[in-house]
């Protein structure tokens, strides 16, 4: 019975903290891979949903922030991404602010083939004429390789 007891303690013990992580990320939170520095800021790459698959709605998304206060930086203009594969180059797709979530911006996608990508974004920096690029590697892994394959004998 003790045994049993402190199971369900550690059980407990797990599910408050998975609450209490959840609760520390907001809806939109993406789990994001890597920083770069461009132009004074922070830009955070990832995509959303994780893992990223062939043939489901994909999001890129940047987060930037300020190198000097590491607030978040809404004043980014003409952005826009480019994704490249192989060679070949896809875009320009416009890039969006988010509205709930100041200094997120992002694109939509669907990728119909599995590989390794690059996202390159290029935007200017409030009234400032210089356009800034900053690119980032990601992988779209195939949508069959989680699936469960159908029963035999029909089922639905």
């Amino acid at each position: 019975m003790q045994r049993n007891s402190k199971l369900v303690s550690l059980l407990l013990l797990v599910a408050v903290g998975a609450v209490v992580t959840a609760a520390a990320f907001p809806g939109s939170a993406t789990i994001f891979h890597e920083t770069k520095e461009v132009a004074g800021l922070a830009v955070t790459f990832g995509a959303e949903p994780e893992p990223a698959l062939t043939e489901e709605m994909q999001f890129l998304r940047w987060r930037i922030r300020s190198l000097a206060d590491k607030e978040p930086y809404t004043d980014l203009q003409d952005a826009e991404a480019i994704i490249k594969r192989d060679g070949e180059e896809f875009g320009p797709f416009p890039v969006r602010g988010s509205r709930r979530d100041p200094g997120l911006y992002q694109t939509r996608h669907i990728f119909t083939a599995a590989g390794e990508y690059e996202s390159v974004l290029s935007f200017r920096k409030g009234e400032e004429e210089e356009v800034h690029t900053v690119d980032f590697t990601f992988r779209i892994r195939e949508r069959a390789t989680l699936e469960i394959p159908r029963r035999k004998g029909g089922g639905s």
